[in-house]
């Protein structure tokens, strides 16, 4: 499988295909040097797209040095299942 990262000033997308198959979504907004991860969709499941997907968005947010706020509820448990990412995280305590 393969991603690609679509990007616009408030925001953007991560297309996930195999081949040439769109398997899944997910979308993203920027709050200032953060990025939130809104909403995680995998039209196949049970293959790893939804991990693909927060994955692809992660490298994305490091490369760019923001923060992520993981908002949708599968990435709230992946950056749970990662504890080598939490310090990417954007923390409001």
């Amino acid at each position: 499988m393969e991603t690609k990262i679509e990007t616009t000033n408030t925001g953007g997308k991560v297309l996930a295909y195999d081949g040439e198959e769109l398997v899944g979504r997910l979308d993203f907004s920027f709050k200032g040097n953060v990025l939130s991860i809104d909403h995680t969709y995998a039209y196949k499941e049970g293959i790893g797209v939804g991990s693909l997907l927060v994955s692809a968005v992660n490298d994305y947010a490091v490369s760019k040095g923001l923060k992520v706020l993981p908002v949708c509820s599968f990435a709230v448990v992946w950056y749970q299942r990662h504890p080598q990412f939490q310090d990417i995280l954007d923390r409001k305590d």
